[in-house]
């Protein structure tokens, strides 16, 4: 491999309708063909992404804000909420009135539903999935969807200090282990194939963006990122609606 090139989902490599635009799909494969391996770096999980994977033809991924790596469809890593911990949030979401759902890198479930679970999948057009409330109980889990409104999360970081909370929508947060983050999946990753010294590239619009910004040779900012991810970057593409990902690529050569 010449390098290796992050994406994260949502604002970057997905269109204003959460899909990969055929143009997009056709400059992987270009990217593929030129020796170059392709990332999803996001914080949804595989389980929930396998039609975007299979429609960019992308089969590695650093998930859930790097709680699960994937490479070429191979687990290489994975950090795990114990399951007392996940019974301690429940138990506190429910008597809060608020909602979350439990994930590993198979499936996901509505533990605790809300009204606002409309809301928050809805902001990246899906729909809430099955409720099941003793999902946790026999299975592994890496990470929680918190479904509230902030400043919810802000008392939530008190009670469970080895959690990190990450907003990623304006109607829920990412919860997974402290000290995970998209930019450790990636040293974990090249670590997994001695890989430290190789050639990175990420394309990222978000906070939960920043880190992984900071840990590749190359940063990229898309055109409609927030303004620290334009001060971080190397270089600001267009819009994720404009061929963002496209001209990016471009501008490094890479296809």
């Amino acid at each position: 491999m010449k390098g290796f090139v992050f994406f994260d989902l949502d604002g970057t490599l997905l269109n204003g309708e959460s899909k990969v635009d055929v143009a997009t799909a056709k400059a992987i494969q270009t990217l593929k063909n030129n020796g170059y391996e392709p990332f999803i770096a996001t914080g949804r999980s595989s389980a929930e992404t396998r039609d975007i994977m299979e429609s960019a033809n992308i089969h590695s991924g650093i998930f859930m804000n790097g709680q699960v790596v994937l490479y070429q469809g191979k687990r290489v890593y994975s950090s795990e909420i114990p399951t007392e911990m996940v019974k301690k949030f429940h138990q506190m979401v429910k008597e809060d009135g608020y909602g979350f759902t439990a994930y590993n890198d198979k499936e996901f479930y509505l533990v605790e539903s809300t009204d606002g679970a409309k809301d928050a999948y809805g902001f990246i057009h899906t729909n809430p999935p099955a409720l099941n409330a003793d999902f946790y109980i026999d299975n592994p889990i890496n990470m929680l969807l918190f479904i509230c409104l902030p400043p919810a999360e802000e008392k939530y970081k008190v009670a469970f200090p080895n959690l990190d909370f990450l907003r990623n929508t304006p109607y829920s947060v990412d919860v997974i282990s402290k000290g995970n983050s998209k930019a450790e999946g990636i040293k974990r990753f090249l670590e997994y194939l001695n890989q430290e010294d190789a050639e990175t590239y990420a394309f990222g619009d978000g906070p939960n963006d920043i880190e992984m910004l900071q840990a590749v040779t190359h940063p990229v900012a898309m055109g409609n990122a927030i303004p620290v991810l334009k001060e971080l970057a190397e270089f600001i593409t267009t819009n994720n609606t404009d061929n963002g990902i496209i001209n990016g690529l471009k501008h490094y050569g890479l296809i």
